[in-house]
């Protein structure tokens, strides 16, 4: 890196966005100063940590010491994503946008008119809370009088957006590395609530579904199934949306294409991986120019 100070684009992608923060451990290492960050969903709850005056370690403490698997089945089980709600507000304590000690935006998606939505002020938690509205995973978000959903739909990575924030030379993280052959992930009930559940329907459900095969033209070949189908099509639809909004921003992309987006028990991997990413990115010649 030859710049001393950088305006942080972190992207959105589930469990791999934890490797913002290792990205951050590296910049805080060599002495880069943040001087603003703009997320979209996980990446604006990193953001939101940071912007707010949590250093890396503190973060990395922080998502290391989660038990992801109980944290998981409380709050699929919750009320219209209310558990979400009440961690951010706990987490956040309160705080408005305005009012961090470096500017932040979270980026969002208008559910009604598909516009991004940036979000420069007003309740933090709220804010992060509608970045990272998964559709289908985490229900909408109305602030403003509009309906709001995670702001990967429209910009996965908001490069233009931090440049925007501040003068300093933008630093995009890009996490949506297409995903390897096969590599799909546990189906995300199963994953979430386990073998002994009270959605016993739902499970039943999603693995019949997985037993459902495509066959194309009477070849033998079977296709993916249906769910793997839209999860992979999803993933790569983002990675080259990602590449597209990027393209004049020097880019961080970690190899995370193995992680499954909802692996957040792999949280301290998946940190260490963006921190290598970080430290290869910094030791080449034209980093930062």
């Amino acid at each position: 890196m030859t710049s001393t100070r950088v305006s942080l684009a972190l992207g959105g992608g589930a469990a791999k966005g934890l490797a913002h923060v290792g990205v951050l451990r590296g910049l805080e290492e060599d002495g880069i100063r943040v001087t603003a960050v703009a997320g979209t969903s996980m990446g604006s709850i990193v953001g939101a940590l940071f912007a707010g005056g949590m250093s890396a370690l503190e973060i990395e403490g922080f998502f290391a010491a989660v038990d992801w698997s109980r944290l998981a089945r409380i709050m699929v089980r919750s009320v219209g994503g209310s558990a979400f709600n009440d961690l951010l507000r706990e987490t956040l304590r309160g705080r408005r946008i305005e009012d961090l000690g470096l500017p932040f935006a979270a980026v969002c998606c208008d559910l009604d008119s598909g516009d991004e939505v940036v979000l420069r002020e007003g309740d933090l938690a709220a804010g992060v809370r509608a970045s990272s509205a998964i559709p289908g995973v985490l229900p909408p978000v109305s602030i403003g009088g509009r309906t709001l959903v995670d702001g990967a739909m429209v910009t996965p990575v908001p490069s233009e957006i931090a440049g925007l924030l501040d003068e300093a030379p933008v630093l995009a993280v890009n996490v949506l590395r297409p995903p390897e052959p096969g590599q799909v992930g546990t189906p995300v009930v199963e994953r979430l609530l386990g073998r002994s559940t009270p959605a016993a329907a739902l499970t039943r459900l999603e693995r019949a579904l997985k037993r459902q095969r495509i066959r194309l033209r009477r070849k033998d070949r079977d296709l993916p199934n249906r769910l793997s189908v839209i999860a992979r099509s999803f993933h790569i639809m983002q990675y080259n949306l990602a590449r597209m909004r990027t393209r004049d921003a020097p880019t961080i992309e970690p190899e995370v294409g193995a992680i499954g987006w909802f692996e957040f028990e792999r949280a301290v991997e998946i940190m260490q991986t963006g921190y290598r990413a970080y430290r290869a990115f910094a030791e080449t010649p034209t980093a930062g120019n």
